[in-house]
Formats: structure tokens, sequence, C-alpha cells
């Protein structure tokens, strides 16, 4: 029997952030995930769904006055869009908040205890807005015009947004004159109920180092009027290459197909991290927040402590940016990706900076550590930024066995990140937990933790 129904209202109190920015407090041991609370707020909040494990709130009002540190969110779509969570907390209450959420998943998953001074105040930004460099928006038409939006949180709902505080003006500029060439051009838009229609997404990427936007039209079939029309783009500001991407698949969560093709400009734009210069397709994983990915890789390379004599293994190495990054203090740096056009960007990226000492392999972590190791080339430090799935079995076994001396784990997942690092436990011992805000206004939170073997 249920100790909560549908609609009933409860007095709550808030105890802390989820994951997904949710506050969360406890009724009769129940957790109680509420949208929009603060911890240490006491909220009437009225129950909108029952789980066996847990419950949904939605926030009414405050019996008391509410957190010190809630705020008035800037943004008009902010309790519509699920794209930010945090807009309502203070920017240093949300750093605070982030730090949190990284050491209560190593209290969780982590199998033993850990000193609470090896985690470190988050590295915030000094503005966080107007920081991501990449959109990748829905289309639909809106009465006679064409707009892009983002989903409601945990729904298929599309809300229409003419400007998103969190996107680079240029790329918010461009997105809005592509919408208008493109409802002047009456190009038809792909509807997923009817599964009708030919544009699906937009996606748009600044490069800052250039002032150069690349543009990806995502298509549901090809369409030779629609391909014509996008060649046109090419004649809009600041507009350096068009591509298409095909995409039939209805149900499909990425937004790419197989094949994206360039139909007018240059194939990639550069962006550029410390001295390093990176060519990016449409295609390619960079991070989207310039800024602070340099404040990520100078912690990387802050904790490494190289001395110019390392040899460096670079998992999960994407286009080569931590590999190259580390490369001018170290004696040798292989980067290793099962992506193999990631590899070739990434041997790409080498060539343009000049780097003579790293070099990039396709393939899985695990197995080209043992056959580097065949080959006489023993790692003394191991960098990993793996997806949010974390670090693959087959290589947390490996290290389990194998003389890796030192692991730097960059890591967008705290309860994957804590989960890995419990498992090598009884091998390594963690030195230091760095937390970074990559993604302010939301409840992502980066981190960067040294383990040192036993």
């Amino acid at each position: 029997m249920n100790i909560l129904n549908k609609n009933q209202e409860i007095l709550l109190s808030i105890k802390r952030i989820g994951i997904n920015g949710e506050g969360i407090g406890y009724y009769k041991r129940l957790a109680v995930f509420v949208p929009g609370a603060i911890p240490g707020e006491e909220a009437v909040v009225r129950i909108s769904d029952v789980f066996e494990k847990y419950a949904i709130g939605q926030l009414l009002r405050f019996k008391k006055e509410p957190s010190p540190y809630r705020v008035t969110p800037p943004c008009p779509y902010y309790d519509k869009c699920g794209g930010c969570q945090m807009q309502h907390i203070s920017y240093d209450e949300q750093l605070r908040i982030k730090k949190a959420l990284v050491a209560e998943a190593f209290d969780r998953y982590y199998n033993k205890e850990l000193n609470p001074k090896i985690f470190k105040d988050t590295i915030g930004m000094e503005n966080p807005w107007r920081y991501r460099n990449k959109a990748k928006l829905p289309v639909r038409y809106d009465g006679k015009k064409l707009v892009t939006g983002l989903y409601a949180f945990d729904s298929n709902r599309l809300v229409y947004i003419d400007d998103c505080i969190v996107e680079k003006e240029l790329v918010r500029e461009t997105v809005a004159k592509i919408c208008e060439h493109l409802t002047k051009s009456e190009i038809i838009a792909y509807e997923p109920r009817s599964k009708e229609g030919v544009l699906r997404h937009l996606v748009v990427r600044e490069s800052k180092n250039e002032g150069e936007v690349q543009v990806t039209l995502i298509l549901f079939k090809e369409d030779a009027r629609t391909i014509k029309i996008a060649k046109e783009l090419i004649n809009l500001p600041h507009v350096a290459s068009v591509y298409i991407s095909i995409n039939d698949d209805p149900d499909a969560l990425e937004n790419f197909g197989e094949k994206t093709t360039l139909l007018v400009g240059k194939p990639e734009i550069t962006e550029k991290l410390g001295d390093y210069y990176f060519d990016l397709l449409p295609t390619a994983f960079f991070q989207l927040n310039v800024e602070q990915t340099q404040k990520l890789y100078e912690q990387v390379a802050k904790v490494a402590k190289l001395t110019g004599n390392e040899n460096i293994v670079d998992g999960y190495c994407g286009v080569g940016t931590i590999a190259l990054w580390l490369s001018g203090k170290a004696k040798e740096v292989r980067g290793i990706d099962v992506n193999a056009e990631a590899i070739k960007n990434a041997k790409e990226n080498a060539l343009k900076n000049k780097v003579g000492n790293a070099s990039f392999y396709v393939g899985s972590v695990a197995a080209l550590l043992q056959q580097f190791e065949r080959d006489g080339f023993v790692p003394d430090l191991l960098v990993v930024d793996p997806p949010r799935t974390g670090m693959d079995a087959k290589l947390l076994n490996y290290l389990q066995n194998h003389p890796v001396q030192r692991i730097i784990y960059v890591s967008c997942n705290p309860s994957t990140l804590a989960k890995n690092c419990s498992h090598l436990q009884s091998k390594y011992q963690i030195l230091s937990v760095q937390p970074l805000d990559m993604f302010p206004q939301t409840a992502a939170v980066e981190s960067v933790v040294l383990l040192q073997r036993r």
C-alpha cells in the first residue's frame, strides 16, 4: 500500500539536491523529488506521481521564508524548458551544491570512507551565461513561422524559444537568421506524429577563434529543393560551411544520420584551446564551453605534475585535445578511441600543431594497453575521459593487474565515477577530487580525479 497518493498535499523539508537538479525531501523515508525546491526550504508540495521507491511532487508554496539562495531566473522559458535546472539558485550556491553532488556520489558508491579534504571547491565561471558554442535544436512550425526550441523536462513536448541565454550570441543570431530564411523559402519541417516533412533539426556550432559558424541541417529524407535552399545559407553572415545529414529513423535519439555531407564551404572550422588549434567536423565531439574546457585541462596538467620524461596514454581521446595539451611536457603520448573518424581528426590535429611525440590509435583502451605493454610501452600516466557510462569493464579489470602508476579520471557523471573508483580501490587510492562547472545553470558537474597505485 502506498504511503502517498496522487494529488495529496504534504509538508516537506528539502534536504539535498538530486543529480537532475530537483530538491529532495523524505516523507516517512520515501524520497520525494521536487523540481525547483532548494535544500533548507520547508515547502507545501502536491504529489504528482507515486512510484515504488520514490514520488514526484510540485512545489506549491513555502511554510517559512524561502531559501536565501533563491533568485529570480532571468530566462522567461525557465519553468517551461528542460535545458536548465538551477537558474533559481544563486551561482555561488550552485557551485557549492555541485561539490556536494560529487561528494554524495562517493559516499553512496565508494566502499571506503574518504577524507573530506580531498574534495576541492568547484571551479566556476566569472560570467556563467552565454557559454555554449553549439546548439542542436528540433525544428517545428509555429503558425506560418519556422521555429526552434527545446523539449520540456522529461517529455516530448517542444518549447519554442526565441533566445537561449546560455548559448553564444553568434549561435543564437545564426539560428534566428536560418529560421527566417527557411521560413521565406517555405521549407517543410518534419512532423514526428505524422512522420511527414523534411527538416528535423538544426545544428549550429561557433568557432570563437575565427568567428565562424558551421551549419548542419538534419533531414528526414533527401529532398532536392531543401538541399538547394540549404546551400543558400552560406550567404548568411559568419556561416563558413553548410552540411546535411539524413536520418530517416523516426525513433532515433541521435540527431546525425550515418552519413553527413558537405554542401558548400570549408570542411572544418577551427577552435583554439590554449596554444593548440583543432579542426572540427560537424560530428566531432568537442566541449561546448571553451573557457571552462581550458580550465579543465589546466587542472589535468596541474595534477599530472609532468617532468618531461613520462609516457602517457589518453584513453577515450576523441579528437586528441587532452593528449595534445599534455604533449609539450611529456616524453610520448598515445591516444586511443573506438571512433575512427575522431582518431583521423586527432592525427590531423597533431600535424596541424606540429606535435611530433603524439600518436593515435583506433580500438579499445584495454586491448591497446595490452598491446603497448607487449611492445615495451608502459604508461607512467593514464588519462581517461570516458562517456557518461564510465570506463568499460575490460579496462577496469586490466587496471587491477597491470602496472599503471597513476590515473587521471575526467568524468561528467559523479555516479559512474564513484563506482569505477570503488572498483579500483584495492589497487589505487584517491589523492584529489576537483569538481568543475562546465555547464552553469544546470545540474551537470565535471570532475578531475587523481588516483595513485598503492
